[in-house]
Order: structure tokens, then C-alpha cells, then sequence
């Protein structure tokens, strides 16, 4: 499996932003991949600060930008004498645009921020950072939850065979070198109360149901077979419920600490909110999440 050869960290020097750069740094470790540090000086700050300080703008514009590169190239160098490859650079402009420009440009494999504190539900999905480099960009992102003390352990896939949903298995098994793999399909039954109401003896119903559960074994194995080559590392689990309940209380019963799920799959309407089934991990599970586009 190919491994990751280039990490992209968007900080902002809070406490957020540095639990961001300790993740990468330990998967850059793990990869030996080289470290991108990019911090962006909003615009319109400086806009504000060009009027309400008493020098000229091209001054305050450099002062700015100037304490901003000192204090990403000292990060820098505190990973650089751990024996990383690190480039740092600042910009200046809109986050989303210049987090997603310079992956692009620099052919970044994946991107990796902090996430927003108590309030990053409600305003992931009202145009925060994250949510717009999601929009906007084509690069996995990884947002960073929890404080990264160890390597990743326990790591959960939800997959409803869509394409996006492999990608995410491709990208779980790429990123993470050592830990377990949990791919997770959550088999539900949109047409039993239907089918019941309609007349459908018990018998009916739970020959359908056999059905569906058949047609999601063959479709595990085939995935598993396909994506994981007899990695030992990988195990399929199929569970009846509604997608969110399962994938919570997998997360919980097997301590997963880190889930990675497709941006969108077949079972996902609300294309805005990057789909329920995602939008429902972002509000429940505790543990970091990586977002796997299209």
C-alpha cells in the first residue's frame, strides 16, 4: 500500500492548531512524509488593522506577516530537529482558498486542521474553515479532535458500497500503518414497516430481510477481498440499525479513535451538510474524523 508522502498542516498557533501539528508530525513520522506548515493571515484584519493603526499599510502589513513567519518557522524548526522535513510558508487572503491552493500546488496527499472547540458542530456547518475547504477542495481532510498522544489504534469505515465510501477504506488503509481496521455497513430496512402495512406476513418480511443481509455479506467480502488483500489488520462488520446509532455506538464499544468516512455515498440527500450519515458523526463521535472527497 502506498504510503502518504506529503502532509499539509493549516494552524493558527492556538491550542487547537497545535494538537493538528502533533497529529501530523506523528503521521508524518510514521510515512516518512514531509511536512507543509501554512498559516493564513485573514485579509480583512488586516484591512481593520491598516486603519485603526498609525502607520502606513504597507508597515502593518509586513509587521503582521513578519510575527506570523517567525512564529511558524520556530514550530518548524522544533520538527525539523526531530529529524523532519518541514517548509512552512504564510499567506495572506481567504483560509479555505489558500489552504486549498497551496495542497494543490503542492500536491498534498492529505490536509490536516484543528477542530473548532465546543462550538465546532454548529459552526462547521454555518462556513468555518473546515467546512469550506471541504466545499471547495478535493483533498482529504483531516480534522484533529482529541489530544494526540499515541499512533492510531482502533479505526472505523462506514461504507454503504458507494464509491466514496471505498475511497475512504483506500484512504484508511493508506494512512494508517498499525492499527484496526473496522469497516462498518449498517444493513436497515426502509421497506419492512411499508411491507408489514401493506399485508406482507412475518414470513414475507423476514425472507426480504435475509435478502438484504445476504446481498451486504457478499458485498463486505467482495469490498474486503478487493480493497484489503488478506490485510489482517481489516475486519467487516454488519449491523442492523440506522447508519448514525451504529456507527456511534460502534465508536464507542470498539474505541475507535479515529473514523473515516466518503464526504458523500448513496444513502447521504443533503448534499449541503456533506450528507446525514457524515453530518451525524460530526455531531456524536468524539474522536478525530477524516473526510474523505470525492
Amino acid at each position: 500500500m502506498e504510503k502518504i508522502q506529503r502532509i499539509l498542516i493549516a494552524t493558527d498557533f492556538s491550542p487547537r492548531g497545535e494538537r493538528a501539528v502533533q497529529r501530523a508530525a506523528q503521521l508524518a513520522s510514521e510515512h516518512a512524509a514531509e511536512l507543509y506548515l501554512l498559516h493564513v493571515l485573514p485579509a480583512l484584519p488586516l484591512e481593520v488593522f491598516k486603519r485603526l493603526i498609525a502607520e502606513t499599510p504597507l508597515e502593518t502589513e509586513q509587521r503582521l506577516y513578519n510575527r506570523a513567519k517567525v512564529a511558524l518557522q520556530n514550530r518548524a524548526e522544533i520538527l525539523a530537529s526531530k529529524g523532519m522535513r518541514v517548509k512552512h510558508h504564510v499567506a495572506i487572503g481567504r483560509a479555505h482558498l489558500e489552504i486549498n491552493r497551496y495542497a494543490q500546488s503542492h500536491h498534498a496527499d492529505l490536509i490536516v486542521i484543528g477542530d473548532q472547540g465546543e462550538s465546532f458542530v454548529r459552526e462547521f456547518f454555518l462556513g468555518t474553515t473546515a467546512s469550506k475547504t471541504l466545499r471547495t477542495g478535493h483533498h482529504p481532510l483531516l480534522i484533529v479532535r482529541q489530544e494526540p498522544r499515541d499512533k492510531y489504534k482502533h479505526v472505523l469505515v462506514p461504507v454503504d458500497f458507494s464509491k466514496n465510501s471505498l475511497d475512504a477504506l483506500e484512504m484508511a488503509l493508506k494512512a494508517v500503518m498499525d492499527a484496526s481496521i473496522h469497516v462498518l455497513h449498517a444493513v436497515e430496512m426502509p421497506l419492512g414497516q411499508k411491507m408489514k402495512q401493506a399485508g406482507f406476513d412475518a414470513e414475507r418480511v423476514e425472507h426480504f430481510r435475509s435478502q438484504i443481509l445476504i446481498h451486504a455479506r457478499e458485498g463486505m467480502e467482495k469490498i474486503v477481498s478487493d480493497y484489503a488483500h488478506g490485510d489482517r489488520r481489516v475486519a467487516s462488520i454488519i449491523e442492523y440499525g440506522h447508519a448514525p446509532v451504529v456507527i456511534r455506538e460502534k465508536a464507542q464499544a470498539l474505541d475507535i479513535d479515529l473514523i473515516v468516512i466518503g464526504k458523500r455515498g448513496q444513502t447521504e440527500l443533503d448534499e449541503t451538510l456533506f450528507g446525514s450519515v457524515t453530518k451525524h458523526v460530526l455531531y456524536e463521535t468524539p474522536c478525530d474524523v477524516l473526510v474523505v472527497n470525492p
